[in-house]
């Protein structure tokens, strides 16, 4: 008998654990951070974990550099340092399918990927990183 009642009641938890499933298509948390995906706006997205290295520290101030000192008062152009480690920034991280340090321009569908080039100059080379975002920004302002 007291085997009967014991896995009845793991059942009976198992089944009350496993009623409600989440799907990726939920509705989005009220913390969760979104972006303006508008077709003139230039999201310029620095993706980084908790943990950084000295290269992702220096990535992530060059762009800060570059857009505080060239475009801070472009109402079209978004910086945003995304954590990926923190779950408000999760529907971003999905959508550029990013998991650790990268460094990503968007305008619309266009997409920039300047991962390689930001962390093989960030430490050897700052100025040119920070004249290929200027440049890759530039280019995507002038874009229609």
């Amino acid at each position: 008998m007291k085997k009967i009642l014991t896995l009845a009641f793991a059942a009976l938890l198992l089944l009350s654990c496993g009623g409600r499933q989440t799907t990726p298509e939920a509705a989005v948390t009220a913390d969760e951070v979104q972006l303006d995906y508008s077709p003139q706006i230039v999201n310029v997205l620095y993706f980084h974990g908790t943990q950084r290295c000295k290269t992702c520290i220096a990535v992530g101030e060059i762009v800060q550099e570059v857009f505080t000192a060239q475009f801070s008062e472009n109402k079209n152009i978004v910086f945003t340092e995304v954590n990926t480690d923190d779950p408000k920034f999760k529907a971003i991280a999905e959508k550029y399918k990013i998991s650790w340090s990268s460094l990503v321009i968007s305008k619309g569908e266009t997409i920039t990927d300047m991962t390689d080039f930001a962390f093989a100059n960030a430490i050897k080379d700052p100025d040119a990183l920070r004249a290929e975002i200027a440049k890759v920004i530039n280019t995507n302002l002038s874009a229609q």
